[in-house]
């Protein structure tokens, strides 16, 4: 965990240092409670939710998290005017992080709240917004699980928790806060396809007091029934208009059917420094090795060499005329030989096994690579 804690101590430091306020349409103190809350609801039809979930991610191998934080980031940067946004994220704490613990055997969500940076960036293009997106949430440790243990349980933690209350420091001076949440709770209604359990058509009432202190001025959740994503706002209606959020939830619809439609008519699949094994890489690193690449073929993967393959290209790379490790056999075939067919088969083995669509690629800090 001290790796963790140290990622979580040096983001909070950097977010502090640049974290900006929403602009309010009115002053307001900071506290707010559910009663001073209202809701604007984003929808999407059958279809753009279809081309949302079943299509859009072939494009970046992103998921739909991706997408919509994609889209959210984008609203908040027309809005504010500022490039990074900060965003509390909810994780449902059943990832696979502990491998003897069996979780299967629980049920119910272990939430792990955590605040990460939307970075849009001012000039860039859409797909350079998703991919950095997409990458910059695939780099949180744990999905985010390590946070609140940081923040709460770790001697650094608690140290800033306890230097902000002698110098009686509100926690956003400690600790950076975000104002926007946001939780994606999937697609309910999957589970229900085979089961006569139906979702109810009706409201379940207030779960909380309306007088329940709220932490987010902007409070975004998503959820797909019936085959329709549905997206709600809940903003302080102290802090803004209901126009002002109106206007951001067109902003915010606009945005994610512009990236839908942008990622389903991608002809071609583009890795991003997640999707291979080798892991270190920028988006930069890897557009390079894509271009010095690409007269072999289209990038599948990037692998590190194993111990024996860089002493066997070491050898090879000292005296290229040498047999080490240079095996070939040969074989006398009787009967009728059709060479159409024996291509067609040697390029479905080619196909079916990553190792014989292998080249060794040197062009990486002097570090040979396996490159599919």
């Amino acid at each position: 965990m001290d790796s963790e804690h140290a990622y979580w101590e040096q983001w909070n430091a950097a977010a502090l240092a640049d974290q900006v306020r929403l602009p309010e349409d009115q002053a307001q103190a900071d506290s707010f409670t559910l009663a001073d809350t209202d809701t604007v609801v984003v929808k999407l039809t059958k279809e753009e939710t279809e081309r949302l979930l079943k299509q859009a991610h072939r494009a970046y191998n992103t998921e739909v998290n991706d997408l919509l934080l994609t889209a959210l980031g984008m609203m908040l940067y027309t809005w504010t005017g500022h490039e990074r946004s900060l965003i509390h994220l909810e994780g449902h704490g059943r990832e696979n992080i502990l491998p003897d613990t069996d979780i299967s055997r629980t049920i119910g969500w272990f939430t792990s709240p955590y605040p990460i940076w939307l970075d849009i960036g001012r000039d860039q293009a859409l797909s350079e917004r998703i991919k950095q997106v997409k990458e910059s949430l695939r780099d949180i440790p744990n999905q985010g699980m390590g946070y609140g243990i940081w923040r709460y349980l770790s001697e650094s933690g608690q140290a800033m928790a306890q230097q902000a209350d002698a110098l009686h420091l509100a926690q956003h001076q400690a600790f950076a806060e975000p104002q926007v949440s946001f939780n994606y709770l999937g697609q309910l209604d999957q589970d229900l396809q085979n089961s006569d359990i139906r979702m109810s058509p009706y409201s379940m009432g207030s779960a909380v007091s309306d007088r329940t202190k709220m932490k987010y001025a902007l409070d975004v959740s998503g959820i797909v029934t019936n085959g329709i994503l549905e997206l709600d706002i809940r903003y302080n209606g102290k802090a803004f208009r209901k126009d002002t959020v109106q206007m951001l939830a067109n902003l915010l619809k606009s945005n994610l059917l512009e990236i839908i439609e942008h990622c389903v008519t991608r002809e071609r699949a583009e890795l991003t420094p997640s999707d291979v094994l080798f892991k270190g890489l920028t988006m930069e690193q890897l557009d390079t090795i894509k271009e010095q690449t690409q007269t072999v073929g289209e990038l599948e993967n990037v692998y590190p060499l194993t111990p024996m393959q860089k002493g066997m290209l070491f050898h090879s790379l000292m005296n290229a005329e040498t047999g080490v490790y240079f095996e070939q056999a040969t074989f006398d075939l009787e009967g009728h030989f059709a060479p159409s067919t024996f291509e067609e088969s040697l390029k479905l083995l080619i196909s079916r096994h990553a190792i014989l669509r292998t080249n060794f690629y040197s062009g990486w800090h002097g570090q040979p690579l396996q490159i599919v």
